[in-house]
């Protein structure tokens, strides 16, 4: 596909490299990783640059800074952000707003339908800034799927990790989890999608979710992900149970 019909984005907050200025949230540390992403990307510019974490170690002004920087430089076209709770998301926006730089377009949030709690502390404020959600881990790290509803299975990313896996799968197995898939896979096939394309279907029920981050690995997972966008909306009665079985 051409570039431009493409939407790249990167993002830094993390680790990069060790030594000091190698993470969080300088602006010596955001426009040094993104030049290193574009060197190795081998672009120009990004669409849109992530900071990842807030950082408490270093002002919210110095932060919004460098993200203006990176686009006036024209190194990314858009700024977002990423794990902002709500308050510092505010703070975010309001030192945007007061200092006229770039504007926080898209917020990048774990959300799925086992982890909802951003729907209380985060969206009423990107709401109202304007800004738009990108859920990531939407199948929250694969719980979402029929994979693990007949046990752990050896090939799979956590029967691999050995002891770790079993004690992720017990846990999830003494919260009841595997049970509420159960149910949620059984609400899927009868709308004739996988437990994993519902998942997805569920999150793009909300306007203010603008998109969902997926990874695959497998080009039959990628097909099976992007058919959850064509599938009709949950009806109000499909919504009634996913949210009893999730309640419960």
């Amino acid at each position: 596909m051409p570039r431009d019909e493409l939407i790249v984005s990167t993002k830094a907050g993390y680790d990069m490299w060790p030594g000091p200025y190698g993470n969080w949230g300088s602006k010596k540390y955001l426009v040094a990783s993104l030049d290193q992403s574009l060197k190795r990307l081998g672009l120009d510019y990004v669409d849109i640059f992530y900071h990842h974490r807030p950082d408490p170690g270093t002002p919210i002004e110095e932060t919004m800074a460098a993200l203006d920087l990176v686009v006036k430089q024209g190194k990314a076209l858009y700024a977002g952000v990423s794990n902002y709770g709500g308050e510092t998301f505010c703070a975010a926006v309001e030192t945007v707003r007061l200092h006229d730089w770039s504007p926080i377009v898209i917020h990048q949030q774990n959300y799925n339908m086992l982890n909802r709690g951003c729907e209380t502390w985060l969206f009423p404020q990107t709401a109202r800034a304007g800004t738009g959600v990108i859920a990531f881990c939407p199948l929250a790290q694969g719980v979402l799927t029929d994979r693990y509803l007949g046990g752990l299975p050896e090939d799979s990313r956590m029967g691999r990790a050995g002891q770790r896996g079993r004690e992720w799968y017990d846990k999830h197995q003494a919260a009841g989890t595997w049970d509420k898939a159960a149910a949620l896979n059984r609400i899927a096939a009868a709308r004739g999608q996988s437990l994993a394309q519902m998942a997805l279907t569920w999150l793009l029920r909300d306007d203010r979710v603008t998109s969902v981050l997926i990874g695959v690995s497998k080009v039959e997972q990628l097909k099976e992900n992007i058919d959850a966008a064509q599938a009709p909306p949950l009806s109000d009665d499909e919504l009634k149970q996913i949210e009893a079985i999730l309640a419960d």
